[in-house]
């Protein structure tokens, strides 16, 4: 993924001002910055969560594989399951541990019987799995702050982004 001179306007308030910024894939990318600068904005722009807020419009392109994000042929839906977002509030769904991680890869497909798995993989990879391998039909939204922010990873992960 790569943005090319992204900038960023609500209504005629330029948030964000021609950014240029490689990403690469299995690689940690922090943006960082003080309160109010664009960070979340910025992040909002690489899925186009952006596109529901009326005042919001882009210039520049925002590239995946190439292809330009905001390219009209560009179906959102498989696009947010490639580019996946956690907040920093968690957002776990009122249900089950086992079934916030669930969740996307059944609605995207996935066989029952592959479920399984898919929770224990993600969980381990979001450093989660040992805490709740015991519990993991209990309410997610019982969970610690910190065990939701984990929970939110790996629903991210296990729709393989």
């Amino acid at each position: 993924m790569e943005t090319i001179n992204l900038s960023h306007w609500y209504n005629e308030k330029r948030v964000l001002a021609g950014i240029s910024l490689p990403i690469f894939k299995n690689k940690v990318t922090a943006i960082i910055g003080p309160s109010g600068c664009g960070k979340s904005t910025f992040l909002r722009d690489l899925n186009r969560m952006n596109d529901i807020i009326p005042t919001a419009r882009i210039s520049g392109e925002v590239l995946l594989d190439g292809q330009n994000i905001y390219d009209n042929k560009i179906d959102v839906v498989s696009l947010r399951k490639r580019v996946g977002m956690v907040f920093q509030r968690p957002n776990p769904f009122p249900m089950s541990i086992e079934n916030n991680v669930a969740y996307g890869p059944y609605i995207h497909g996935a066989q029952p019987e592959e479920l399984a798995a898919i929770v224990e993989s993600t969980l381990r990879k979001a450093a989660l799995w040992e805490e709740v391998r015991d519990r993991l039909q209990d309410n997610a939204l019982s969970l610690s702050g910190g065990q939701q922010q984990r929970l939110c990873i790996a629903r991210a992960l296990s729709v393989e982004p």
